[in-house]
């Protein structure tokens, strides 16, 4: 038995009474099943097994192809197995769908501006995306972090430098609570920009 189908199985043993019909997945109503997909898709992509969790998520628009939230969770999957392509055609039919998504265009404007294929990186359009973003939530520090390397891959340094900074201070005077992760980055974006600042006066200097 595939695990994809082992999983329903054994979520289907344990829903509700009222959510159990003694009937299969697919005689359940659309929400349900759903819902059900959604739980499945959700431990499969937490546990690292990107192709189920694909196949879940896929199952979702199958039966509702305009689900907003399968297809957000896919573009990022596909960002994970750096199937680059797929999640950029995914992301930017989102931001089409919803262009005041601030999140959509912020996840999108991240994908061009690291990823690790070249083909697929536009460091232009990461800039413009994340500046759309901005407009819509200016003090997201995601957001603000996304413009930073963005700025960063242009080699706009300064730039670069100046978004991470008014992050780092914006998050101060609001009092955003950052996770230590989130801090470990932005303190490695911060060493990253005046490297490259430092580096690019240096070799100014030389000329």
């Amino acid at each position: 038995m595939k695990p994809f189908l082992a999983s329903v199985l054994l979520l289907l043993s344990v829903l509700p009474a009222h959510a159990q019909t003694n009937q299969s997945l697919i005689a359940q109503t659309p929400e349900e099943r759903i819902q059900l997909l959604q739980h499945i898709g959700g431990i499969y992509f937490q546990s690292g097994d990107h192709a189920n969790a694909i196949d879940a998520y896929q199952r979702i628009l199958e039966i509702d192809p305009e689900q907003k939230e399968a297809r957000s969770i896919l573009g990022v999957i596909y960002v994970s197995v750096k199937n680059y392509e797929a999640a950029i055609e995914n992301m930017r039919r989102l931001t089409e769908d919803y262009p005041d998504d601030y999140q959509a265009l912020n996840n999108l404007a991240w994908t061009y501006a690291t990823a690790e294929d070249p083909a697929f990186r536009n460091a232009a359009t990461a800039i413009d995306l994340a500046q759309q973003a901005l407009v819509l939530a200016p003090y997201d520090h995601h957001v603000w972090s996304t413009l930073s390397e963005a700025y960063f891959v242009s080699g706009q340094y300064e730039k670069a430098n100046r978004a991470i900074q008014h992050l780092v201070k914006m998050a101060t005077t609001k009092k955003i609570k950052l996770t230590k992760d989130a801090v470990d980055t932005y303190n490695n974006q911060i060493r990253k920009c005046t490297r490259a600042i430092e580096t690019e006066k240096l070799l100014s200097e030389d000329q």
